[in-house]
Order: C-alpha cells, then sequence, then structure tokens
C-alpha cells in the first residue's frame, strides 16, 4: 500500500513539473501578438517577441526596439520579466506592459493619459 500511495504522489509531482515546465517555455519561443485598444480609439499593434528580441510593426515595416543600441532602438528599453514585457521610450516618455498570462497591455503616457489593450496570437 505504501509503495503504490508513493507511485501515486510521484506521478502528480511529475505531472504538475512538466505542466509548469511547458507553461514557461510558452515565453522562450518567437511569437507574435497583435494588441487591439479597446479604450477609444480603436488602434492596433503587433509584437513579435522572441527574447532577448522583440519587435514592433509599425506603418508596414519592422523595427527591432531590444537587443541592439542601433536606429529607434536607442530610443528603447524593454524587459522580460516570466510573463511580462515592459517597454518604454525615452524620447516619447512613455511605456506599455504586455501581460502573456492575461493577454492584456496597457500603454501609459507621462500625462497620465492611458490606454488598454486585449492581445491575441497571430501565425504568421
Amino acid at each position: 500500500m505504501k509503495i503504490l500511495n508513493f507511485k501515486v504522489i510521484l506521478y502528480w509531482t511529475l505531472f504538475f513539473y512538466f505542466i509548469s515546465l511547458s507553461a514557461s517555455e510558452k515565453y522562450n519561443k518567437a511569437i507574435t501578438i497583435k494588441c487591439q485598444e479597446i479604450t477609444g480609439t480603436g488602434r492596433s499593434d503587433i509584437f513579435k517577441i522572441n527574447k532577448p528580441n522583440f519587435k514592433w510593426y509599425y506603418k508596414g515595416k519592422w523595427y527591432e526596439l531590444a537587443n541592439s543600441k542601433k536606429g529607434v532602438a536607442k530610443d528603447w528599453k524593454v524587459s522580460f520579466s516570466k510573463n511580462k514585457i515592459v517597454f518604454y521610450n525615452y524620447k516619447t516618455e512613455w511605456h506599455r506592459l504586455i501581460d502573456l498570462d492575461k493577454m492584456t497591455a496597457l500603454m501609459k503616457f507621462s500625462t497620465g493619459e492611458e490606454y488598454v489593450y486585449n492581445c491575441s496570437y497571430l501565425d504568421m
């Protein structure tokens, strides 16, 4: 009986370990998301995320915002934390937080103006 209980506990432990491992790996592979603003303008943004690379699709062109100090990337600071990405533009003084678990984003300007986004995965 003790051996059976031990096996059950071992199986459950392994099960939860592999579930948590696969969830954390989700954010370590390349993904593309589209974030649609829901608080007024209806604007949308597309991001390609492959830690430490982070690209923003703007006016028909991909811009590297992280992992570089050249071009437009020099104005940006991008930080990754498990399921969240925060990026900040030094020039325009605005930042955005993307939550990959909730699939939401918040864009905030230094004036206090805020926009909320719903995000979804894209196949590209």
